[in-house]
């Protein structure tokens, strides 16, 4: 199908029956951006917030065509969206629709400007969220470069699912964009597990995802023919090689990485086909290095022609690139850039936080100095709780991504002989042997990896625990956010560890299982897990309930047990 620039997409028009997304035809969608357009008309700024993937896109168009200002939030928190309200923006969106209708009495939809600006939010290296101005042309032009490489991979009705959100500037043009200027459909629903994911995928398809969910796949099967993706495109974060090996052989195809930033959008990829090949600069776009070792691209679709970016770099032989690292302190968390200093500022600005440093170390960490109603505050709940009740007082402005999971309280920082504080010193924090001179001592805060036993009563052939499942326990992270769920794996290993315990087995591993998932298992939550070992058989099978309700089963073969 033909591509038509997003600016004109409504007054040139397709078919009326072309479909868009859902069942959902062109004149359907066409219909509903010039109801609502009508509707917005006089709306002077909009922050666009529906969730929903179809009604994004009528709300995004909707505000263009009604000639509002359009601010993609950074996220949805609700401490975001009142800062951005402030000023009388209107929120359009809201839950999978909320103020935006089907049809109604429309609004003549003629071509817009393409220097019609649409406001982003990306990390920034002051403590603030940076605000980042792009024009509809550099969307359209962004959304053509990725047809040019992009085209030949994924059939021209290839209908394209997403695990990510379109609040960001790889969401919006991968799940929404660029389906729409090429005609492909889409499909609305974000989703969000890969059960859900992986049903409805079909040969052919397009999977828009992330690194924070491609390493999440383990024990998932290798699709069958008919329902392997086309096209798996991931962003945000390099993706380790064990997880593209793995999502290679479960999809049937390579993961092809998109390179970019809010400020760029889309600027080069790769296809990991086999170890870390250079990253391939995108139709139009013009890679080169600066003399302190920075990547600076040119394109038509970034502002002024050209940026001078953070990533440290090195030219390839191949007229690509190789990232060697970051120059500031954004850091890559789950895929997500989550800016170091907003957090600490943010810290600081709670009552109960007099100084606070972040970093990385494989989780983002936090040291931070209680004020004196912190230091009453963390005597009162302790260590862990006061972490807690700090991560909530995040929430509000953070997405997950960017709240610590590691926590030190201490009473001063540790800074240098000249009082630059350094990297190593905060890092020595969380070594478990350290212990700083400092009058408040180190609180080490290890998170649980099993439930409590809360009752153990003998069976005949086994035994039954009544456990209470944490909701802080480490292996819900990931698991997914805004909606916890229990992992399999640490079921079958919860399953292994107590068979171990209390029935002497000594199994080092579990091997020949078989498991059903019948209910999701939730934190918070009390369960009882029956075991029974059958030695004739060498199986340990198990059970996991809630009162009358079964949530899992299945069987471990014990093979190196002896009968």
């Amino acid at each position: 199908m033909t591509a038509i620039p997003l600016s004109r997409l409504l007054a040139v028009g397709r078919p009326d029956d072309a479909p868009v997304a859902d069942g959902v035809t062109f004149a359907r969608f066409r219909a509903d951006v010039a109801g609502n357009a009508a509707r917005l008309k006089g709306c002077r700024r909009g922050l666009l917030v529906a969730a929903d993937g179809y009604w994004g896109a009528v709300g995004l168009l909707a505000l263009l065509h009604a000639g509002a200002e359009v601010t993609i939030p950074p996220n949805a928190q609700p401490g975001t969206l009142a800062a951005l309200t402030a000023d009388g923006a209107i929120p359009v969106g809201g839950d999978l629709g909320g103020n935006l209708e089907p049809g109604g009495a429309g609004m003549a939809l003629a071509p817009l400007d393409p220097e019609t600006p649409l406001t982003f939010f990306t990390s920034g290296s002051t403590g603030e969220p940076k605000r980042v101005v792009r024009t509809l042309g550099m969307l359209e032009a962004e959304a053509l470069a990725t047809e040019a490489v992009l085209g030949r991979l994924a059939g021209p009705t290839a209908r394209v699912h997403a695990t990510v959100p379109h609040q960001h500037v790889y969401g919006l043009n991968f799940r929404l964009l660029w389906p729409l200027v090429t005609g492909r459909p889409f499909a609305s629903a974000m989703h969000e597990l890969w059960e859900t994911a992986l049903a409805t995928l079909d040969a052919g398809s397009v999977l828009v995802t992330s690194p924070a969910h491609l390493t999440r796949l383990a024990g998932i099967a290798p699709l069958p023919p008919s329902r392997r993706p086309a096209l798996v495109l991931s962003a945000g974060a390099p993706l380790p090689e064990p997880a593209a090996r793995e999502a290679a052989a479960i999809f049937g195809t390579p993961v092809t990485e998109i390179f970019g930033s809010t400020e760029t959008g889309a600027i080069a990829h790769r296809r990991r086909e086999a170890g870390d090949p250079s990253w391939r600069p995108l139709p139009g776009v013009v890679a080169g290095r600066t003399p302190d070792g920075r990547l600076r691209v040119g394109a038509p679709h970034v502002e002024g022609g050209e940026h001078v970016g953070s990533d440290l770099v090195e030219m390839a032989g191949d007229g690509g690139f190789r990232v060697l690292g970051r120059a500031d302190r954004i850091a890559k968390v789950e895929g997500k850039r989550v800016s170091l200093p907003e957090v600490e500022a943010q810290l600081r600005r709670s009552p109960l936080v007099a100084d606070a440093a972040v970093l990385t170390l494989e989780q983002l960490c936090a040291v931070v100095v209680p004020s004196a109603e912190g230091v009453a505050r963390l005597a009162d709940l302790g260590a862990f709780r006061f972490g807690r009740l700090l991560r909530r007082e995040l929430s509000t402005v953070q997405e997950p991504a960017g709240l610590p999971r590691r926590w030190r309280f201490v009473s001063r920082l540790p800074d240098g002989a000249l009082g630059k504080r350094r990297h190593a010193d905060i890092a020595a924090l969380f070594e478990e042997s350290a212990l700083p001179e400092i009058a408040m001592p180190v609180i080490a805060t290890h998170r649980p990896t099993a439930p409590n036993v809360r009752a153990v009563r003998p069976l005949a052939d086994g035994v039954e625990l009544d456990l209470f499942i944490p909701g802080d326990l480490a292996q819900l992270d990931g698991h997914f956010p805004g909606m916890p769920i229990v992992p399999g794996v640490a079921q079958i290993d919860w399953a292994v560890m107590f068979a171990n315990t209390h029935l002497g087995l000594g199994i080092e591993a579990a091997q020949s299982l078989q498991v059903k998932f019948r209910r999701v298992t939730v934190p918070d939550t009390l369960v009882t897990l029956a075991l029974r070992h059958a030695p004739a058989r060498r199986r340990l099978t198990f059970e996991y309930r809630c009162g009358d309700e079964t949530l899992s089963s299945g069987s471990i073969g014990v093979e190196g047990i002896a009968p």
